[in-house]
């Protein structure tokens, strides 16, 4: 079993793993994008269309991603700032349904930005370079956005484990563990009979040199 606080840290450096990446795959993006528009090939330039719109969707999940994973990321420090809404992103069913929809999108980008990349070699040719990278670098937040998903999916399985809801924030992995456990119920015999025969018996039994009474 992992520990507890293995979770959070993996949670919460895979988080920042995944802020990383987004921005050098949006300047990565932005650059094989801009040589995309400008390139020219002896006077004739080329629409490059389907490469434009995979780097363009490619982007659109980059510029998505880098807007929604910080706010999940400090979504308590937001709180503490007086922004309560954010309190749901962290809720466990939810950080575990975004992180699995970027897995999606991610995959989606990084395959659309490979069928056109080829597999060929770009033999110095740097538009074909600067593609292949962008491609590459879409594969990383993949990787990492699958992994975050299964510590999620872990976390979520602790807290319901330890009782906790489908509410609770996933930084608190503990869930209801630290909760105090339930006094045992206590038993009062209200039958005043047998409490006359206890006291009765505790008297003669404290007191061996007085007789008990024959039975009548």
């Amino acid at each position: 079993m992992i520990p507890t606080p293995l979770l959070r840290l993996l949670r919460y450096s895979l988080y920042l793993t995944i802020i990383g990446l987004a921005v050098i795959e949006l300047i990565i993006d932005a650059v094989a994008l801009g040589a995309l528009a400008s390139f020219d090939y002896g006077g004739f330039r080329l629409s490059f269309s389907a490469e434009k719109g995979a780097a363009g969707y490619t982007m659109f999940v980059t510029l998505i991603t880098l807007l929604f994973i910080p706010a999940l990321t400090f979504a308590n420090v937001i709180v503490n700032r007086g922004v309560g809404a954010a309190a749901k992103l962290n809720h466990i069913i939810n950080e575990v349904s975004i992180s699995a929809f970027f897995t999606i999108l991610w995959f989606i980008a990084a395959v659309v930005m490979a069928v056109y990349a080829g597999n060929g070699d770009c033999r110095g040719f740097s538009l074909c370079s600067k593609f292949k990278a962008a491609t590459a670098f879409a594969w990383f937040p993949f990787f990492v956005f699958l992994v975050q998903t299964v510590v999620l999916v872990l976390i979520m399985m602790r807290i319901r484990g330890n009782g906790g809801s489908m509410k609770t924030p996933a930084y608190e992995v503990d869930g209801a563990e630290n909760l105090p456990t339930a006094a045992p119920p206590i038993h009062v015999d209200n039958d005043p009979y047998t409490h006359s025969a206890k006291d009765e018996n505790a008297y003669y039994n404290s007191n061996p040199q007085v007789a008990m009474p024959a039975p009548a």
